[in-house]
Order: structure tokens, then C-alpha cells, then sequence
């Protein structure tokens, strides 16, 4: 279930005090940005690969002789004056090959970059809405200093550009005990993701220092935070990044940047609740229509289970909804069941019937409550029944279909015709 739209009358809430949750929305949305540029990058370095190849195989077929064969290799006689196109074409072929070992590697060094840089933000973020953190700062300025400083904020703006500077040199694991004993919170606590963030962050070292060889540092560190290392690694390694590593990488990191974003906020801005509340249902909804099934449920199982607050009732069962859809669209029935059992939902809200009803294939009571929700509801209308993921089963149901469409007077899955201008039409689909 989304967050219900604005309507564009209505007087817009000022922006964030501290601007916490658009430093998450920004963070979300670079990794996903970089996560999503992985496939189309390997498709066009497949491409480029193919093609040099190609040209390189043709060139020897069509203007070279074979003198012999070693095994399954072929060698070739080249005429001199043909030595400098092979060479080209060979070259050509050879950066295919290495770009498809270090393009990877290079977008897991930008995630990991991106993840410092929402860091930074953060711990500015937070210094902005707890000030103090920032007057009890231990250090020390001359006279002539604070001259040049020209003005207190000038110079708490220094102190803070030090501190941030000083927490983002150090290791991932320091950087968290930086958080928590500045905020006297157990950040690690029930955080299974943390060995393999420890890992990826120590192979991002690896690769902008060693080239991907493995160093005795990585194996201690992965040892100390009893991280799962590939088997038979061992010194002198060099470590790839396959499409299922960079999947899991980029998971861990939006998962642990969303939670001690959200735990952070809840913690220093209390009275923020319901703007952290609205923040993560956004981004859990977001992963669930990009079908990020995984993410979102560890993110939802973080939301009802490891939070103890919410701004309201409504929020948590937006919450509930959510998770127990994500174990039903990754094939776990049975845990969809049980989170939606544990609620009494005698007396909520029509939407929240409509989702217990839908998640549980009773589509003949889904749609007895769609009838009693009707045209004009605050909370669903015609949109969300078509974009909802929540609804995806029950868009497949006749029934509802010819429902909706008695309800609306137009159909669900048919594209219809505005006239923007006269003489001019503008087709858009609904569906």
C-alpha cells in the first residue's frame, strides 16, 4: 500500500527541519541509479566484445594464412604490411575483455563511494537538528582563528566539515561506533546484514588499492566480523564481481543505509515520526513495484518487528500489509498468512480488509469490499487499483474487472483518448 497522493489544493507541509529523509530519498536513489546501470553496462560491453571479436576473427580468416594448429589454437601467418591492423584489431578485442572484468568493479567502488557521501550527509543532517553535538566539540581554536572565521557560525560550520571529515577516514566499523556513541544507540544490534557490508566495503578497498588482489588486512577484517569470504580465498587472490555479488552488494547497502537513516532520525527528531513513517513506506513500496522483493521485505521486517513506535495505528498496518505481500510474491504463502493472522482487522479500515481479503486469494470478498468502498474513497481509487502491486491478482479476476468498470464507467486495461486541443487528441493508457 503507497502513500495516498497529494491532492495539489491542499496546503503543502513545509520542508524537513533537518532534511534527514531527503537524504535517504537521495541516497536511494543514486544506488538504485548504479545498480541499474550494471546489466545495461554488461549488455554494451557484451556487444563490443562480440563485435571486436568478430572483426578479429574475419581479418585472420579472410587476409592471413594458417601455418598450423597447437591443440585447439590456430596460428596464423601475417604479411607485414598487415602487422598494424592485427594489431588494432587485437587491442580492440583486448579492451572488451578488460572492461568487462573492471566496469563491475568500478560501479561497486561508486556504490560504496555513494554510501560515504550519504555518511557525510547524514552526520550533517544530524548536527543541523542536534546542535549541541556540535558545542560540545573538543576543539580548539587560536584568537587569530576566530578572526578569520569572521563569525560563530562560520566556525561551527568548520568544526562540522572537520568532524564529518575526520569520522569518513576512518573504517565502516568505526564510522558505526562513531554513530553510536555520539547517539548511545546499538546500531549492530539484530543487523545480519553487517558481515557482508563489512566485506563489501573491505573488497572496495581492495579494488581501488590492490587491483582486486586480496591483502592480509581484508582476511582480518573479514575474520574479526566473522564475514563469508569466497571459498579457497586466500592471499594473493584477485576477487571478482559477478552479477549475483553486485546484486547482493547493492542490497546490503540500501538496506543498511535505510535503517540507520530511519533509526537515527526516529532517535535525534522524535517529533519527525510520521515524516519518518511516510519516508518508509515510500521507499519500501518503491522496491515492491521494482519488484526488489528481498529488499523490501528485510526492510518491512525492520519497519514492524525492530521499530516500536509509529507515528499511528494506520501506519503500522500500511507496514503489515506491505511485508506480508512481500513474502507472498516471493513464495512463502505460509509466512504471508501468518504475519496477516496476527492482526485483529475487525475493526480497521475498509483498505485494510480489501488488502487481507486480496492477499489471501478470498477474491469473491475482495470484491464485495470494492463494492462497499465504491467511486469516491480518499484512500483507493481508480489508480491504485491499477498500479498497486497489492491489486495484481485481483486485476487478473473477470469479475473484477467487469466491477470496476461498472463502478467507474471505464474499462481497467483499455487505453482512452483525451482531446488536449481541438483537432489534436493525446492517447494516454490508464493501465
Amino acid at each position: 500500500m503507497a502513500e495516498p497522493a497529494t491532492n495539489k489544493d491542499e496546503k503543502q507541509e513545509p520542508a524537513d527541519p533537518s532534511n534527514i529523509g531527503e537524504e535517504i530519498d537521495l541516497f536511494v536513489n543514486q544506488i538504485d541509479a548504479l545498480a541499474e546501470t550494471l546489466p545495461l553496462a554488461t549488455m554494451a560491453i557484451h556487444g563490443a566484445r562480440s563485435t571486436s571479436s568478430q572483426q578479429l576473427a574475419k581479418f585472420l580468416k579472410e587476409e592471413c594464412k594458417v601455418v598450423g594448429t597447437e591443440g585447439t589454437k590456430t596460428n596464423y601467418y601475417i604479411d607485414g604490411t598487415l602487422y598494424t591492423r592485427f594489431q588494432r584489431f587485437k587491442r580492440r578485442a583486448d579492451k572488451a575483455e578488460l572492461a568487462q572484468l573492471l566496469v563491475p568493479r568500478g560501479l561497486l567502488v561508486a556504490l560504496v563511494s555513494q554510501f560515504d557521501a550519504y555518511m557525510g550527509g547524514l552526520i550533517r543532517q544530524l548536527f543541523k537538528a542536534k546542535p549541541e553535538i556540535v558545542d560540545s566539540s573538543e576543539r580548539n581554536f587560536s584568537f587569530s582563528q576566530l578572526t578569520e572565521f569572521g563569525s560563530i557560525d562560520a566556525a561551527r560550520e568548520y568544526v562540522i566539515e572537520k568532524e564529518i571529515e575526520s569520522v569518513l577516514r576512518n573504517s565502516h566499523g568505526e564510522q558505526f561506533d562513531w554513530f553510536e556513541g555520539k547517539f548511545k544507540l546499538p546500531l549492530r544490534k539484530e543487523l545480519p546484514a553487517w558481515p557482508l557490508f563489512i566485506e563489501v566495503t573491505e573488497r572496495r578497498n581492495l579494488y581501488v588499492h590492490t587491483n582486486g588482489v586480496v591483502s592480509r588486512q581484508y582476511l582480518e577484517v573479514c575474520r574479526k566480523h566473522a564475514c563469508q569470504v569466497p571459498n579457497g580465498i586466500c592471499l594473493g587472490h584477485v576477487l571478482p564481481v559477478t552479477r549475483e555479488y553486485f546484486e547482493s552488494a547493492y542490497e546490503c547497502l540500501l538496506e543498511i543505509g535505510v535503517k540507520l537513516g530511519q533509526v537515527l532520525w526516529r532517535k535525534v527528531l522524535p517529533a519527525e515520526l510520521e515524516k519518518a513513517d511516510k519516508n518508509l513506506v515510500v521507499v519500501s513500496y518503491n522496491l515492491i513495484t521494482e519488484c526488489h522483493y528481498r529488499l523490501a521485505r528485510a526492510i518491512l521486517d525492520f519497519a514492524t518487528e525492530t521499530l516500536k513506535g509509529h507515528a499511528s495505528e494506520d501506519y503500522r498496518l500500511r507496514f503489515v500489509v506491505n511485508r506480508a505481500q512481500t513474502y507472498k510474491w516471493t513464495g512463502d504463502e505460509e509466512k504471508c498468512r501468518q504475519i496477516l493472522n496476527s492482526e485483529d482487522w475487525t475493526a480497521s479500515a475498509l483498505k485494510f480488509k480489501l488488502a487481507v481479503a486480496v492477499l489471501s486469494d478470498n477474491l469473491k470478498a475482495a470484491n464485495e469490499i470494492v463494492k462497499q468502498i465504491g467511486k469516491d474513497d480518499a484512500e483507493i481509487n481508480r489508480h491504485n487499483y491499477r498500479e498497486w502491486p497489492l491489486f495484481k491478482e485481483l486485476r487478473k479476476c473477470p469479475e473484477f474487472i467487469a466491477l470496476f468498470e461498472q463502478i467507474f464507467g471505464e474499462p481497467l486495461n483499455k487505453y482512452v483518448v483525451h482531446d488536449a486541443e481541438e483537432g489534436s487528441s493525446n492517447p494516454q493508457r490508464v493501465n
